[in-house]
């Protein structure tokens, strides 16, 4: 069973990996495989934590 994060909790944990280079380079893979799930591009000007909660909203994977 997949754990659903509330919006709040899951910026949290995505913005903690932009502290290493390993957990920004997982931050671009993750962005990259839903990239590819989605065929939609990440907009000029957007962070990947922005995409990545948008494309995981989209997804029903982040509880209200």
């Amino acid at each position: 069973m997949i754990v659903k994060h509330t919006l709040q909790e899951r910026e949290k944990e995505l913005r903690s990996l932009l502290a290493t280079p390993a957990g920004r380079e997982e931050l671009q893979e993750l962005a990259s495989r839903y990239h590819a799930a989605s065929g939609k591009l990440r907009p000029a000007g957007t962070s990947v934590i922005t995409y990545i909660l948008v494309h995981e909203r989209q997804q029903g994977l982040i509880k209200d």
